[in-house]
């Protein structure tokens, strides 16, 4: 709800504080009584002196007839949102509080505090003589979590030998502490001291100027606050301060209510549109000399421009990982517990073996001893012949390669090791289709619909392949392999859009999506179909030109069919890491996945995040049927069904949707799939399904740690963190 332009009456509640107390509370005024003067609108004011007064003051406004209310705290948002319910017609704007979607009277405006905490914080390095500089903050919420994790950023990237000594007041309006808090910052050797704690770090800034520390204010330019237009004593020491424009924002916002172009929502400031940014230097000249200013001008333009990151999430959270610091975070526990899952389910995978063979029976029949002889000769021969389905004869292997040593004869050392290529095949569109699930997963979304996406990405590239004719291998087999990324994309993003706009539940889409996708497929290759081949009565399409098919690691042997699809594959895998962890675009995509509310306050697209993720994953998946089809098969059945896009979803699980982690599980499927045809030959003769019901208890272990941990006596983490991998409908 937007309050009509030709009756603005705007008020103001403070947070805690006064009008004139040199925080939020007074830029907010400032910012406030600006826009009133310039539009000639009616204001009122009430200060909050007590928490408790805070939701009268907001009623008491209202009473008087103001439509359009400003108030200031991250912390008084469902205070806000409470009376924003029960009195539509008054719209909210609240400084620091990101408002729910359903809340359509409230504005919120939000700051990259981060940022400008950088900007500190790579002063505080290039200044810094000790190598020792203070953090003093409030309250412990985003905002000032946000300073402070950029703060430390920011001094790693100009000083990374300098460290960061931090104590928080727990108050924004305890100078007493403030104070204290300084004092024992200094005697910890630090010699810049940057606060954000509201009156408490305004305390804490003269405090520690007066002891002749370098000091870095908050939120305005606290020359002309906390130090009195430089009168106060201590000014000279005052390096800068890290503004965020509250005025501005206020005075955005309300200019925007009295034209009739406010909205709900977020209005987001950051060092883009000037809302963040570092103060003047004032008397501090001689500390900041040329050559310290241009490094500071040059990370605020790598900022701006996203050259340089903060790697601070939306809540404040540390995103900055270094090889030793994810080496700790990722625990021991993290990979033992997929590895016991693992070794459990071909522990109950023999016990199903034994318990099923006929001759193990047969000889309980003569003798327990002979029964249990018997049993483990079953699971013995059963998983030997596992190995050697997936990995190959080690002996014909050793022989084939003294043979080819010898003589130069390569058909037994190939004829030996083609189980492992198999494997390495199988495995190639596991690793896409993986990849595709788990990019999905990273971004909050549930995409089962893979296998379709896996469909159309066939679909469109065998059309690519067999339509094209007398074009050059390096034309032809590009696109075709990008056709098929992009009928995976452009069927994916459907979901994603659906998702985006309409809060409809990718799962039922993409099942249905799937369904759309095999009988699409149905209807083209039928026999007269539009793709199907002529003078056939097989419904397949016709073969593909073979400039359009991979090249094969073994172009002499037909039998061996592992191609350059698994470099693609491989490729693929570190494009995704890299997209994920080293660029501005991953970033965004896990914080939407991570909390999409805190990324929308950030600045960050839910909306056009959730369409990329899904086109990213569909892209994948539609590269596992190209694969196929331009690797191995040359044409399209019209019984293209592979399973690969449904256990896509668990090897994202087993994987913990992490690129590296879905290449060692996208293997082991492969693995085993592959063993999996030599089990069900002599001498084993195990049925194929056992795989099958091992391949299911690891995922149900992987979903269910603690029945792995209840196992072995593994004592859980006190804090584990958990994926989201999708929302209820309608939720974003």
């Amino acid at each position: 709800m937007q309050p009509s332009p030709n009756r603005l009456k705007v008020g103001l509640v403070t947070d805690v504080g006064r009008i004139d107390d040199g925080t939020f509370n007074q830029y907010a005024y400032e910012g406030l009584i600006r826009a009133a003067q310039e539009r000639g609108l009616e204001v009122e004011v009430l200060q909050t002196e007590s928490p408790v007064e805070y939701e009268a003051n907001l009623r008491q406004l209202i009473e008087r007839g103001c439509n359009l209310i400003v108030t200031i705290g991250s912390t008084r948002g469902p205070a806000v949102e409470r009376l924003a319910t029960r009195y539509p017609d008054v719209h909210f704007v609240v400084v620091d509080h990101e408002p729910l979607p359903e809340t359509k009277n409230v504005t919120g405006l939000v700051f990259a505090e981060d940022e400008a905490g950088f900007l500190a914080g790579a002063l505080a390095g290039l200044v810094t003589e000790k190598g020792t500089v203070g953090f003093v903050g409030g309250v412990d919420v985003p905002p000032v979590r946000k300073f402070h994790r950029g703060f430390v950023h920011g001094l790693a990237f100009t000083n990374r030998r300098a460290k960061v000594v931090s104590a928080y007041t727990d108050s924004f309006t305890d100078p007493e502490a403030g104070e204290r808090a300084a004092a024992e910052l200094m005697e910890q050797g630090a010699d810049v001291i940057f606060a954000a704690a509201g009156a408490s770090g305004s305390a804490a800034l003269r405090a520690a100027a007066k002891r002749g520390a370098w000091v870095i204010g908050v939120d305005q330019d606290q020359w002309v606050t906390t130090f009195d237009d430089g009168q106060a004593p201590g000014a000279e020491r005052l390096l800068t301060s890290a503004v965020k424009r509250v005025d501005q924002a206020v005075y955005t916002a309300v200019v925007q209510a009295a034209e009739g172009k406010l909205r709900s929502g977020v209005l987001h400031f950051d060092l883009t549109n000037d809302g963040v940014g570092l103060a003047p230097y004032h008397a501090a000249d001689v500390a900041v000399p040329s050559e310290v200013r241009g490094k500071i001008l040059e990370v605020t333009d790598g900022l701006r421009s996203g050259r340089i990151h903060t790697q601070v999430g939306p809540l404040g959270e540390d995103l900055r990982a270094g090889l030793i610091r994810r080496i700790t975070a990722w625990n021991w526990q993290a990979a033992l517990v997929p590895l016991l899952a693992i070794f459990t389910a071909l522990v109950i995978g023999a016990l199903f073996i034994g318990a099923f063979d006929p001759d193990v029976w047969a000889a309980f029949g003569t003798g327990f001893g002979a029964g249990l002889a018997a049993a483990w000769s079953s699971i013995v021969r059963a998983y030997a012949a596992l190995f050697e389905g997936a990995f190959g004869n080690p002996a014909r292997i050793i022989a084939g390669l003294q043979v080819y040593l010898q003589t130069g004869e390569a058909a037994d050392l190939l004829s030996g090791i083609r189980p492992l290529t198999e494997s390495l095949r199988i495995s190639t569109p596991y690793i896409f289709a993986g990849l595709a699930v788990a990019l999905g997963f990273r971004c909050g979304l549930f995409n089962i619909g893979a296998e379709g996406q896996y469909f159309i990405g066939g679909l469109a590239s065998v059309y690519i392949g067999y339509s094209l004719k007398g074009l050059p291998w390096f034309v032809h087999l590009p696109l075709a392999l990008g056709a098929g990324m992009a009928g995976g994309a452009a069927w994916a993003a459907i979901a994603g859009w659906l998702k985006a706009k309409t809060g409809a539940h990718e799962v039922i889409n993409t099942i249905m999506l799937n369904y759309i996708a095999y009988r699409l497929a149905d209807y083209l290759l039928q026999v007269g179909g539009p793709m199907a081949r002529p003078g056939d009565f097989r419904p397949v399409s016709p073969e593909i030109e073979p400039s359009a098919y991979l090249p094969q690691f073994f172009p002499n042997d037909p039998s061996i069919r592992i191609n350059a699809g698994l470099l693609l594959a491989l490729a693929a895998v570190g494009i995704v890491y890299w997209l994920l962890f080293k660029t501005t675009v991953g970033f965004e995509i896990r914080a939407v996945g991570a909390n999409p509310r805190a990324a929308r306050t950030a600045g960050i697209s839910v909306t056009r995040n959730f369409v990329l993720a899904m086109a990213l994953s569909g892209a994948l998946a539609g590269l596992a049927g190209a694969h196929d089809i331009l690797g191995v098969l040359h044409f399209m059945p019209n019984a293209f069904f592979s399973g690969y896009g449904f256990d896509a979803i668990a090897l994202a699980l087993l994987g913990k949707s992490h690129p590296v982690g879905v290449l060692l599980a996208s293997l082991l499927f492969g693995f085993l799939r592959a063993g999996a045809q030599r089990m069900q030959a002599p001498p084993a003769f195990v049925p194929i399904d056992i795989i099958s019901v091992v391949q299911a208890l690891i995922i149900i272990f992987i979903a269910a740690p603690e029945v792995v941990r209840l196992i072995y006596r593994i004592r859980a983490p006190k804090v584990e963190a958990e994926a989201v991998f999708t929302r209820g409908w309608g939720r974003i």
